[in-house]
């Protein structure tokens, strides 16, 4: 189905005595491209995140977010050193010693030394089951973000088509015209070889024969219409398709383009002229759109 690449979502859950919340904002980018905030307690988790948030999005610049709260306990904690508080120990007893100082350390002297006591972002005692909260939380984002997509997508496809039947209505202006060409080439230069030519001489109709065929043939445009509806073919079957299909119609238009240039310099004819002016236009925006399809 087709999907957009614009959307925004927000998931909660709680579980292991603490609450997540997962906001994701996903834009418009060529590749995947993941950007993750964590809270630092939660890195461990961070490459298992990763994989789900690109099993159901392959497309795309994501911006994810998540906040921790632990539910009744403050998100930091003290922590005692106690390697260190024995090493401060040691060192206060060495300076009475050696000082031979009267009155014994005092325990404010101990818990002066730094990092003796520290305060901590808590770390979770179970991985596993905030793993669980933390994937309910994003997979609500990631449905939220999908649905709104393909919401999107649906909306882009309608626009996609109309201005695909636009394309094809000038490329028949253009395939008709063509067909006339010959006889317009006939025709004028029979009207400036007339003007040119003394009066009373007549034209060699064998000779006006080989000019236009010549003309005719330089201007000759019947491959690149072919190529032309063969890509406008594939880009309707596209439209239908499952898989992500934004690159691929985004070659197509490239092929489309690539088409209608020569077309233009080509044929040289005023109606066929405007058509492919119509067709650009309508290219560039089946391009701008086609931007923000996964």
């Amino acid at each position: 189905m087709i999907k957009s690449m614009t959307a925004f979502g927000r998931g909660e859950a709680e579980g292991a005595g603490a609450r997540i919340v997962a906001e994701l904002r996903t834009l418009n980018h060529r590749f995947l491209d993941l950007h993750l905030r964590l809270p630092r307690s939660l890195n461990p988790l961070e490459d298992r995140l990763r994989k789900l948030v690109s099993e159901n999005i392959t497309r795309g610049r994501l911006e994810l977010s998540v906040s921790l709260e632990y539910l009744g306990q403050s998100p930091r904690t003290l922590v005692l050193d106690r390697t260190l508080l024995q090493e401060a120990a040691s060192v206060l007893a060495e300076i009475q010693n050696t000082l031979s100082l009267p009155q014994p350390w005092s325990w404010e002297q101990l818990l002066s030394f730094p990092e003796v006591v520290s305060l901590q972002e808590r770390t979770p005692a179970d991985y596993e089951a905030l793993w669980s909260v933390l994937a309910c939380a994003t997979q609500q984002a990631l449905d939220i973000v999908n649905t709104m997509r393909r919401q999107e997508g649906e909306y882009l496809k309608r626009e996609l088509i109309q201005r695909l039947t636009s394309i094809e209505q000038q490329v028949e202006v253009i395939s008709q015209r063509a067909a006339m060409i010959p006889q317009l080439y006939r025709d004028r230069l029979t009207a400036r070889l007339a003007q040119l030519l003394p009066e009373g001489n007549s034209v060699d109709p064998q000779r006006l024969a080989q000019e236009v065929a010549l003309l005719a043939d330089r201007s000759d445009i019947a491959e690149e219409l072919a190529r032309l509806l063969c890509h406008i073919q594939q880009f309707q079957l596209t439209l239908e398709a499952e898989a992500s299909i934004g690159r691929k119609l985004d070659f197509l238009l490239q092929e489309m383009n690539r088409e209608i240039n020569t077309i233009g310099s080509k044929a040289g004819e005023a109606l066929i002229s405007r058509a492919v002016i119509e067709i650009k236009s309508e290219s560039e925006r089946l391009r701008e759109q086609v931007q923000n399809l996964e």
